[in-house]
């Protein structure tokens, strides 16, 4: 059975236009329900996408226009929840809370505090 894939840039990385090393906001926040729901990485394939652009293995799944990290691609598009993105028959949600919220409704355990 295929699982969704989660695509997200490294815990820290360097951003070649910017002297140090960073995080993603979004990733970091991922990472954390992650660290809490410590079985969701068995529910789901986790791809560590390095930082610069462009990102061929995301861009050609849901487009250039979409290879923002993190992005949760579901493997069943037709169990993807209403607010998810939508191409070439493809859905896909983008941003921390919204993949958080869909981690938890799929597989349980926490999820983002309203």
């Amino acid at each position: 059975m295929a699982k969704d894939i989660l695509f997200i840039l490294p815990p820290a990385f360097e951003d070649p236009a910017l002297e140090g090393r960073w995080f993603c906001p979004d990733g970091a926040l991922v990472y954390g329900a992650l660290a809490a729901n410590p079985h969701w990485a068995d529910q789901i394939e986790i791809r560590s996408i390095a930082f610069p652009r462009p990102r061929p293995e995301v861009a050609a799944l849901v487009g250039e226009e979409n290879q923002g990290l993190p992005l949760l691609l579901f493997a069943d598009p037709a169990t993807a929840p209403a607010d998810a993105k939508r191409r070439d028959g493809r859905a896909f949600l983008q941003g921390g809370l919204a993949i958080c919220a869909a981690l938890a409704a799929r597989y349980g355990g926490a999820g983002p505090h309203p």
